[in-house]
């Protein structure tokens, strides 16, 4: 019996070996799409009744989406920030400098 890189036993121990990079990327992955589909039960779940949603709202909060759609005029201008929240009811602030975002 030969041993291959091509193996099956190497190829479950490479997924094993890696779990530590790709498993906070899904559990991420997961939570998000489990929170932005709250209204409808989540990925998995049954739809929730008004009365659930309301009782949801406010024991966890209301979700909002980390996701910012901006373009780059607005990103230069900081104007997607401040309409982001301003629509959240908090008095729209000029920073200082722009906020460092994503993976750096």
């Amino acid at each position: 019996m030969d041993f291959s890189l091509n193996s099956e036993p190497v190829k479950y121990a490479l997924i094993a070996l890696t779990v530590p990079l790709w498993l906070p990327f899904v559990r991420a992955l997961w939570k998000e799409l489990n929170d932005s589909l709250r209204a409808e039960g989540g990925l998995l779940g049954e739809q929730l009744s008004r009365d659930d949603l309301v009782r949801l709202d406010k024991t966890s909060g209301r979700h909002e989406s980390p996701l910012v759609s901006e373009t780059w005029d607005e990103h230069e201008r900081g104007e997607a920030r401040e309409s982001a929240s301003s629509r959240r009811g908090e008095r729209a602030s000029v920073p200082t400098r722009p906020q460092r975002r994503g993976f750096r």
